[in-house]
Order: structure tokens, then C-alpha cells, then sequence
């Protein structure tokens, strides 16, 4: 079953168009061709997220600056980064986010079936890609609040029956969870320690950068936007704190103020400081890009709450406000867009030059120094034993992934012609932060790896 069951019968409904393709075409699922299917089901699920991010923006803003967050958002080159590539992070953020849109809005007479739904979807996003455990502790602590928190609370004495709601949350994730442990039981293995084991394999990268990732993330890939941004959320984090005595108030005090932003921002801080400091400290986790990619949207929650604060009652100043940050959004995006589309990876330019199949292969080297490199596999237009020309023959270069990286070394001279010679797809900055350390980052930035394709005629 695997530590991420979840993804897998998601993928059942991408899956049934891509057997739909081999069974009338024989066209094989792993082929370019075919596994645009997963990619188109991919940009579903990104709209959707900024469908639910506009909801659970509007719980905290007026219509103008809720659609300037969703276009912040969806210009980000980290929101976009992962849809080419068949990758769970935006389908487990997808069931996140629609647990937390629930959670926020949630009607009181409905707390205990609401909160029990929210539960089985964050167990679900966890089933989908457990690297996002926070979503479930942030979810947890959100309806903790709801419970316990004077502000929310219809009475002024804390009862143990106001923790109902939270109790069918727990109830809602174990039981999905256990359902999981169960059928890997029957089947002769452990979800759960199939969960353990994966969580000690998350060792590439540098602990080093527990505490400074998501800046040299933010500047590096987002350059001046995603500068901008984070020191916009940082304004936005403290400028929130000021709804701190309304929180602690009781119920019957509170008058107009609204604590929630508050409530959600300091969770979420906290979530990212826990994890940092597991990183920095505790050596037990470390960052990459995939899990900025589960904070983005409160940066950009942030970022706007400091918009719409500083830009206050004046109507001028939120229209100048919101329509400057469509236009930088738009200007983001289109400048990602440019430099995204020309990125080329060695299986897509391999298959556009006829390698089908393995037995084409003549020999693979690379131009990186390091032990136990994978190896990219090729699969052709229909099934794999279907019989290809011998000739041509080729020699491929950098057709692997590229890690542990140590060194570069030059590629040797061959007398074949040369078929391919594209930039290494790692070349792109944002692939650089998904398990690269600093040195090896500098590496590839400084380095000229390049994918290549000889003919070589027998």
C-alpha cells in the first residue's frame, strides 16, 4: 500500500482516461503523449484551489482584495511549478483546503457533523501526501479554538461538552486513517509503518537552512514579487496581533472585531516555526520547495491583510491597491511563463527524437559526480516489446537525475552526431530547492549540464 494510498486511488480518475488511450490507441500510459491526461487533471485541481482560496479569502476581506490574493497566488512560480509533473502536493493541499473552508465557515448548528467532515478530509490529505502532516495539526488547532476559545464560546464558563465538535474531528481522521491501517493489514503490511519509514527518508537537503529556507526560496525563484510578498505577510502577522485582546475577550464583550485572520495566521507561524525548528535543531526534517508550497497561500494571506489594512477606509487607495496587484500578478505569471515553457526534460526530448525504447540506448553517462544516480527509463508510443529499429543506436548524456550532486565533469569528445542539446532541466532555479543543498545548488547554477543525444551507427 505504500505511505501514500491516498494519491493513489486519486489517480484512478486521470488514471481511466489514460487505459481509455491504451485500450483504443495502445497508446502506453507512461508515454508524453498519454501522461498529458494527469497534467490536464492537474490544472483542474490548481483552479480549484484558487476557487476555495477566494472563499476562504472573502471570510476575511471585501471582494476586490480576496480576487488580488487568488491572482498573487496563481502568478507564484511555486503555485505553478508542479503541473507538468505527476506529483501529489497540489491534490493533498486541494483536500486542505476545502477541510479549512468547512472549518472556517461553518455554521454553529452544524458544528459536530461539520468539524467530523473536516476531519476525514484532512485524514484524506495525509493519505495523499503525508509531508503536509501540518495541514491536520492546523486544522486540529483551528477547531481547538473554535472550542475553547473565549471569543467562541456561548457561555462564559468553559464546559467539557463545548468539545464535542472537536472530538468528531479526531474521530473523522482516525477512523479514515484506521480504515487505511486495516486493508494494509489484510493485505500483510503496516500504513503505519509504511508512514514511519517514509518519514526517515527525508534526508536531502541541508538542516542548515531550517530557519533562512523560505527566504532564499521567496528571492531566489520569486525574486523582487516574492520578496515583496514575505515582508508584506511579516507586516500583515503583526499588524493582526492587534486583534489579540478580542480573542481573549468573552463572547458577550466582543463587538465588531473579528479575531479569526489572527487566530488562522498564528497557527499556521507556528506550524512553520515547529517545523523549522525540527529542521534547524532536531535534524529529523528538512525543507524543499513541495512544502513551501503548503505555506504559500497564508503568505499571500498575509501579504494582503497588510494591504487591505494599510489602505484602511480610503476607497482610492484599496482600488490602487488591488488593481496594482493584478498587474504585478499578471506580470509575474506571463515572466514564469516565458522561462517555464522553454524548460525541456530529458524523457519529453528523448521521445520527440524517436528513443521509444531502452534497446535504442547504445550507453548513458553523465557529467556529475556521484554515487547512485537514477537513471530516467523510455517508453514508447504503444507497449514496450514491441520490436524497434536497430539503427540508429544513441549515446545519451545527463539522462538521470542529478543527485547527490559533488562536482562537474566535462563531457568527454564523441565522434556521433548530435541529435539534441538542451539545457539540464535542473538548470531552472525552482527544481534546485527540491532536495539540493546551497553547494549544490551553486553547482548547477555555475555549471554548464546540458542534456545531449549522439547517434552512433554500428
Amino acid at each position: 500500500m505504500g505511505a501514500r494510498p491516498g494519491d493513489g486511488l486519486w489517480r484512478v480518475i486521470p488514471g481511466l482516461g489514460q487505459a481509455a488511450l491504451l485500450v483504443l490507441f495502445n497508446l502506453n500510459p507512461n508515454a508524453p503523449p498519454s501522461l498529458q491526461v494527469p497534467q490536464a487533471f492537474n490544472v483542474l485541481i490548481l483552479g480549484l484551489n484558487a476557487l476555495l482560496l477566494y472563499k476562504i479569502y472573502r471570510q476575511f476581506f471585501t471582494v476586490g482584495f480576496a480576487l488580488a490574493g487568488v491572482a498573487l497566488y496563481s502568478s507564484l512560480v511555486n503555485t505553478n511549478v508542479y503541473l507538468r509533473h505527476l506529483l501529489p502536493y497540489d491534490h493533498a493541499l486541494f483536500f486542505f483546503l476545502l477541510a479549512l473552508w468547512l472549518l472556517l465557515s461553518q455554521p454553529e448548528c452544524h458544528a459536530n457533523s461539520r468539524q467530523g467532515l473536516v476531519g476525514l478530509l484532512s485524514g484524506f490529505s495525509y493519505l495523499v501526501y503525508p509531508g503536509y502532516f501540518m495541514g491536520v495539526l492546523v486544522l486540529l488547532g483551528l477547531g481547538l479554538v473554535f472550542a475553547a476559545a473565549p471569543a467562541y464560546r456561548r457561555e462564559r464558563r468553559f464546559k467539557v461538552v463545548q468539545l464535542k465538535p472537536i472530538a468528531a474531528q479526531l474521530a473523522g481522521l482516525f477512523v479514515l486513517l484506521g480504515l487505511f491501517e486495516i486493508l494494509a493489514q489484510l493485505s500483510g503490511t503496516s500504513y503505519f509503518a509504511s508512514s514511519r519509514y517514509i518519514a526517515t527518508t527525508i534526508t536531502q537537503g541541508s538542516y542548515a537552512e531550517g530557519f533562512s529556507f523560505i527566504a532564499k526560496y521567496f528571492w531566489q525563484v520569486e525574486g523582487a514579487v516574492g520578496a515583496g510578498l514575505l515582508l508584506l505577510a511579516a507586516i500583515g502577522l503583526v499588524l493582526s496581533i492587534r486583534q489579540l485582546p478580542v480573542l481573549v475577550a468573552p463572547r458577550s464583550e466582543k463587538v465588531s472585531d473579528n479575531p479569526l485572520l489572527l487566530i488562522l495566521l498564528l497557527i499556521v507561524f507556528g506550524a512553520w516555526v515547529g517545523y523549522a525548528a525540527a529542521v534547524q535543531f532536531g535534524h529529523s526534517l528538512v525543507f524543499y520547495g513541495r512544502i513551501v508550497h503548503f505555506f504559500v497561500p497564508f503568505i499571500v494571506l498575509a501579504a494582503v491583510a497588510a494591504l487591505s489594512q494599510v489602505a484602511g477606509q480610503c476607497q482610492a487607495a484599496k482600488r490602487i491597491l488591488q488593481v496594482g496587484s493584478v498587474m504585478v500578478a499578471l506580470w509575474h505569471f506571463g515572466a514564469f511563463s516565458l522561462v517555464y515553457r522553454a524548460v525541456k526534460y530529458p524523457g519529453d526530448v528523448a521521445y520527440a527524437h524517436g528513443i521509444h525504447d531502452a534497446r535504442q540506448i547504445e550507453s548513458i553517462e553523465t557529467t556529475a559526480c556521484g554515487r547512485g544516480l537514477i537513471t530516467y527509463r523510455v517508453f514508447g508510443p504503444r507497449l514496450r516489446n514491441q520490436p524497434t529499429a536497430k539503427q540508429p543506436r544513441f549515446q545519451l548524456v545527463n539522462f538521470a537525475y542529478l543527485y547527490p550532486l559533488r562536482c562537474y565533469l566535462a563531457p568527454r569528445p564523441r565522434i556521433g552526431r548530435v541529435v539534441s542539446s538542451v539545457p539540464y532541466f535542473m538548470k531552472f532555479t525552482p527544481y534546485q530547492f527540491e532536495g539540493h543543498d546551497e553547494e549544490e545548488r551553486i553547482l548547477l547554477q555555475k555549471q554548464n549540464y546540458v542534456f545531449e543525444i549522439f547517434t552512433v551507427h554500428l
